[in-house]
């Protein structure tokens, strides 16, 4: 059972010592969210099963035709993008600290490490990105994450369905192909193991 709080005067005989460049940590380069299709069907038909599903699909290949539905930044919705819910995000400060996050559209998930400074070391980052699919069809929907200090794991996931664990080291674009009926949607990211930068998601209906 927890102890009952009451006041009283707490003593500590040493002052903590911390060195002027504790806090100093690697530079990460800024990415930007991608806001054109062809670097996003790049990395899509770099992506393993591609072939395969370009043949059932074969609009794939049309990147050119992609309608942009919706783009999904800390800083910024846009399209039919409508909730951002982050939860569990982490502020380190004078690093990413929630004036760095907005100023650099982008918000970070620790894993290890920095337990002086009272980190638990969770793996409970969670992204939700909601919105409105205008029509039933194929979309395409493009997470670009970036790793900070090692490889990262995150599962990606459409509604209740999931696309599995996605391993990335640094910075990554990854599209995620579905079938959406007409309305809304939710498209999250949940961390698994390392810790990350979301940059963005950008919905592209096919």
């Amino acid at each position: 059972m927890a102890k009952k709080f009451q006041l009283a005067i707490l003593e500590t005989q040493k002052a903590l010592k911390v060195a002027a460049d504790a806090r100093r940590v690697p530079a990460v380069e800024v990415a930007k969210p991608t806001l054109e299709a062809k670097p996003i069907y790049e990395a899509l038909t770099a992506t393993a099963g591609a072939k395969e599903l370009m043949k059932q699909i074969p609009r794939l290949a049309e990147f050119s035709s992609w309608a942009f539905t919706a783009c999904f930044c800390v800083c910024v919705k846009t399209g039919t993008a409508q909730f951002l819910d982050i939860w569990d995000a982490d502020h380190f400060d004078g690093f990413t600290d929630m004036q760095h996050n907005v100023a650099q559209c982008r918000a970070w998930f620790s894993a290890s490490g920095y337990t002086f400074w009272g980190s638990s070391e969770t793996k409970t980052g969670r992204i939700n990105c909601y919105f409105n699919a205008p029509a039933a069809g194929t979309y395409v929907c493009n997470a670009e994450l970036q790793s900070f200090g090692g490889p990262a794991q995150v599962e990606c996931i459409i509604d209740s369905s999931s696309f599995g664990i996605l391993p990335f080291n640094g910075l990554i674009t990854q599209p995620h192909t579905c079938n959406l009926a007409a309305g809304g949607h939710s498209f999250r990211i949940r961390q698994v193991a390392g810790s990350f930068f979301f940059v963005s998601l950008t919905v592209w209906k096919i």
